[in-house]
């Protein structure tokens, strides 16, 4: 199903308990893209797909995730054998989210929430009317998000995290926000993003894009780096020099940074005494392995270079007390 998806948009982001985001906005029409899934997940699967549609990733998650919807008609439900489907109706985020009880609420922990219940709080609605300040007294820097959070809007974007060798991070431009002052906020931000993900898979990429929408042309992009690149400096620079060669005459309606050739991060230290790489990952084993069967076959030659003299020569330079000969 993560294939299906991605043949219909780039940011597909797998969650842990087997649900994913999806991000639909300009891939055509929406809910024949979703019939389409819906219908091979059928297919595939024999089982009812749960769908939530949003404008955002936050009321979407909870509008699949709360055991009870509200009475008021803030939202489409269609209920089919192959699909039990929800949208929250556009302008109506706040007065669907505000209904929540706090204990269904995803944006918080159960221990938040026991905090909040005990300073007199119950519904998701109650915590948009008071001051940011007591929000942050309670729950700490998490207080500044939640506030918006409350009322359906979200700053987190969907990730393109599938398929694995590749990571695509969307840039949103606005007209009345669209100077180069914002856009390098955005790629900064974004790069941090992108390294904490790169960070978490101990990898780095080779090869980082820029991909750019303008009316009906799309511009791309790309830098092979010499090295694999997961520090956010770095990642920034390359995206603002790519970003420097591209020209286009209309204000972007969407971009996004694109890390392709995803690879494990395998780094090396000096064995000081064999003078021979020492590698800090599985493969040691495999040396071992290898290094035995030579040592049966040529019983008392194979040494690795690891000689008792070279040995004292180098403890020697860290060790003063060691009276073996050796000048310094």
């Amino acid at each position: 199903m993560l294939d299906e998806c991605s043949l219909y948009t780039p940011l597909v982001e797998p969650q842990e308990d087997g649900s994913l985001f999806c991000d639909l906005s300009g891939c055509g029409p929406i809910l024949d893209i979703l019939r389409a899934i819906v219908k091979r997940n059928y297919q595939v699967s024999g089982q009812r797909a749960r769908i939530s549609l949003a404008s955002s990733r936050m009321v979407a998650e909870n509008a699949l995730k709360r055991s009870r919807l509200p009475e008021e008609k803030l939202y489409l439900c269609v209920k089919r054998r192959e699909t039990q489907f929800i949208e929250v109706l556009p302008g109506r985020e706040e007065e669907f989210m505000a209904s929540i009880p706090l204990e269904e609420f995803t944006a918080i922990t159960a221990q938040e929430s026991k905090k909040l219940k005990r300073a007199g709080f119950s519904k998701v609605g109650e915590l948009t009317g008071i001051p940011v300040t007591r929000l942050v007294a309670l729950l700490g820097e998490k207080g500044i998000r939640l506030a918006r959070q409350c009322q359906g809007i979200d700053d987190r974007p969907v990730l393109g995290l599938y398929p694995p060798v590749e990571i695509s991070y969307p840039l949103v431009f606005n007209e009345g926000s669209f100077t180069r002052v914002f856009i390098d906020i955005q790629i900064r931000e974004a790069c941090q993003v992108l390294q904490t993900l790169l960070e978490k898979r101990n990898c780095g990429c080779r090869i980082v894009s820029l991909e750019i929408k303008a009316a009906d042309q799309t511009m791309k992009c790309e830098n092979r780096l010499k090295i694999q690149g997961c520090r956010a400096e770095v990642l920034t620079a390359v995206i603002k020099g790519l970003l420097d060669k591209m020209e286009f005459s209309q204000i972007p309606e969407e971009s996004r940074i694109i890390l392709a050739e995803i690879l494990s991060l395998d780094w090396e230290e000096q064995d000081l005494f064999s003078f021979l790489p020492c590698e800090r990952n599985d493969s040691s084993l495999r040396i071992e392995k290898v290094m035995g069967k030579l040592e049966k076959r040529f019983p008392g030659k194979v040494l690795l270079g690891q000689e008792e003299v070279r040995r004292e020569k180098i403890l020697a330079y860290f060790d003063p007390w060691r009276l073996n000969g050796v000048r310094h």
